[in-house]
C-alpha cells in the first residue's frame, strides 16, 4: 500500500460517516432536524428543492427543541412535563357514527389536548409555559391554520395549496393536511374508550398494561388513561420517518403499509 492510499482511504471513511450521520437525521429515531424540532425550520429548509427558508420574525425561536413542548417545572398533566399552553375545549366537534359502539367524549381529553394545541390552529406554535430567559420576543405568533391572507398570523399564509405548494409564494410546501381545526369530525375519532371484544367481536385488544391505565399493542400502537384511544394511539411525535423508508410517514408508530397500523386494532 503505498503513501497515497494511506492518505485517502481515512478520507474516504470520514466521507462515509458523515454521509451515514446526515442520511440518518429526520429519518426515524430522532426529533431533532424533523418537522418537530421548531428551531430546526430555517435550517432543514436551505438546499431542498421543494421549500425554501422562513424569512424574517416569523415566530420565537427558543434555540432548544424540547422546550417548545416540554419544561422540567411548572408543567401542565396534559402530557409528560408538557409545556404548551392548551386550547379550550370549548367549541370541538367530535366524530360521530351511528354505528359505533364506544363514543367519543364532547371534547378531545388527555394527550390528545397535548397535539392539538398545535395542530387545531387555535394556539400559536410556539405558545409556551415557560420562556428561556434570553429570547427576544420575534412579535409574530403564526398558528396552524389555513384562514391565512398577508398580514395574517395563520401558517396558511403561505402553507396551502392556493398559495403555498401550488401558488409558488416561496415554493412553500403545502401543509393544509396538518391544519386539523376545532372540526374533528373528519379524522379519527379521539378521546373514545376502545372497544371490548364483548363490544365489537371486530376490535383486536392489546394485551400490554401500561402505568398510565391504557393497554398497548406489541408494534407500539397503544391506548391510554382510561384505556382511550388518542392521537398519540397511532402517532409518535419523536419519532420520525419523514422519507417514509419505513412506512412510518407521518410519525407513526408502526408501518401502515399493508394498512399494518389500522389492522392493528381493526379485525377486518
Amino acid at each position: 500500500m503505498d503513501k497515497k492510499t494511506y492518505i485517502i482511504l481515512p478520507i474516504i471513511a470520514v466521507g462515509f460517516l458523515a454521509i451515514f450521520i446526515i442520511s440518518t437525521i429526520a429519518k426515524g429515531g430522532t426529533i431533532i432536524g424533523s418537522r418537530h424540532d421548531l428551531i430546526g425550520f430555517n435550517k432543514r429548509a436551505f438546499g431542498t428543492p421543494d421549500t425554501g427558508p422562513m424569512t424574517g420574525a416569523s415566530f420565537n425561536d427558543y434555540r432548544q427543541t424540547c422546550i417548545y413542548c416540554h419544561t422540567p417545572h411548572n408543567a401542565n398533566n396534559a402530557a409528560p412535563l408538557w409545556n404548551r399552553q392548551l386550547p379550550e375545549q370549548s367549541g370541538y366537534q367530535m366524530y360521530t357514527s351511528p354505528n359505533f359502539d364506544s363514543k367519543p367524549g364532547p371534547a378531545p381529553d388527555g394527550i390528545s389536548l397535548a397535539c392539538l394545541s398545535c395542530h387545531d390552529g387555535s394556539v400559536a406554535v410556539d405558545s409556551i409555559r415557560v420562556t428561556p430567559k434570553d429570547f427576544v420576543d420575534a412579535g409574530t405568533h403564526y398558528r396552524m391554520s389555513e384562514e391565512g391572507s398577508v398580514g395574517s398570523d395563520s401558517c396558511g399564509k403561505c402553507h396551502n395549496r392556493r398559495a403555498g405548494a401550488y401558488g409558488g409564494i416561496a415554493n412553500a410546501h403545502d401543509a393544509t393536511i396538518r391544519y386539523l381545526s376545532k372540526d374533528l369530525r373528519d379524522d379519527h375519532p379521539i378521546s373514545m374508550k376502545l372497544p371490548t371484544f364483548d363490544m365489537d367481536p371486530q376490535f383486536n385488544q392489546p394485551a400490554i398494561m401500561k402505568d398510565d391505565g391504557g393497554r398497548m399493542f406489541p408494534n407500539g400502537v397503544q391506548t391510554f388513561e382510561g384505556d382511550k384511544v388518542q392521537c398519540a394511539s397511532c402517532h409518535d411525535p419523536h419519532n420520525p420517518d419523514e422519507r417514509n423508508v419505513e412506512g412510518r410517514d407521518p410519525f407513526l408508530r408502526t408501518s401502515n403499509r399493508g394498512s399494518a397500523l389500522c389492522l392493528t386494532c381493526h379485525a377486518k
